[in-house]
């Protein structure tokens, strides 16, 4: 082949080398489609701490050693995206670098710190998130706030409790319940046991992963939410705060992806966060949005919105 003299360090002669990659490639035919950059294929990106086995799930679901294994933390250092169908159906497999506490990371720097925070933007730019726990190490406080990390970014969620089959039935037992105590503030997340290494378990994974981001987009009509809202203020309407009537009129979905709703009320400051926290449970029991955070936010109302 032809030879190209370059300096990487430089860029010297870098041009023309990238010239002749792009005459090496084939050309594309109109049938052709990236699938991978298709923005209505879901990216999946699988999280947890390092030596949980994300690389090992990855390799499980692609049926194939695509990423390299160790029992030794830090083996993947970047995100590395790969295309699979699962179920019948497209995935972008995001495999992320082991996130550790920041003070830890802080203390290594370097390569790790990059590792960490590229990790994190793979969850910005996913849809679901598999958080993957070793149940032989136990649930730890980080497990708990890369769950809170995937919350605040409004991603469906699912919590892979890795290397069950190391574990007998009463150790299982104490996994997860100190899953069920951990992630008390998201008891909304479903937790399926595991094992990447034998593959028992991958499946049910998967279809519940499929699940929750059907719940994801899911979108209730304005009809249908304001019958369910009044019976809401009827069986338990808001209390009274700081001698003023709180008032809630309608509500409507404002968005998917995670859904969000707006209530509409003469007094949104007012309204107590337990009285918050008792309409998204029951919009939960109505309409289900398991695997996925639900927000609600309360506005003012004003005269135009009665218009």
């Amino acid at each position: 082949g032809e030879l190209y003299v370059i300096s990487a360090e430089h860029g010297l002669g870098v041009g023309e080398l990238e010239e002749a990659l792009v005459r090496a490639l084939p050309e594309r035919t109109e049938g052709d489609e990236d699938d991978a950059l298709d923005p209505e294929v879901p990216r999946l990106a699988i999280v947890g701490r390092p030596n949980a086995g994300k690389s090992s799930l990855t390799n499980r679901l692609l049926g194939e050693d695509r990423q390299l294994v160790d029992d030794r933390p830090g083996t993947t250092i970047d995100s590395i995206d790969t295309l699979v169908e699962l179920g019948g159906a497209p995935y972008v497999l995001i495999d992320t670098a082991g996130i550790r506490r920041k003070r830890a990371v802080r203390k290594e720097g370097g390569v790790e710190g990059l590792s960490v925070m590229k990790a994190i933007r793979s969850m910005e730019r996913s849809q679901a998130v598999v958080l993957l726990v070793d149940a032989d190490e136990g649930v730890a406080e980080q497990d708990a706030h890369l769950v809170g990390l995937a919350v605040d970014r409004g991603r469906a969620l699912v919590i892979g409790l890795n290397k069950m089959d190391l574990l007998d039935n009463e150790r299982r037992k104490k996994a997860l319940a100190s899953c069920k105590e951990v992630f008390a503030f998201a008891p909304w997340a479903p937790v399926i046991p595991v094992s990447a290494k034998s593959g028992r378990g991958c499946t049910k994974l998967i279809t519940t992963i499929a699940a929750a981001l059907v719940e994801h987009k899911k979108r209730i009509g304005t009809a249908e939410m304001n019958r369910f809202f009044e019976e809401v203020l009827e069986h338990h309407p808001p209390p009274t705060q700081k001698s003023r009537a709180v008032r809630l009129f309608y509500v409507t979905q404002a968005s998917t992806q995670p859904p969000t709703f707006v209530a509409m009320a003469n007094e949104p400051k007012l309204v107590h966060f337990s009285y918050q926290r008792y309409v998204v449970n029951s919009i939960r029991d109505r309409f289900g949005f398991e695997g996925v955070p639900v927000r609600v936010f309360y506005r003012k109302r004003r005269r135009r919105d009665d218009d």
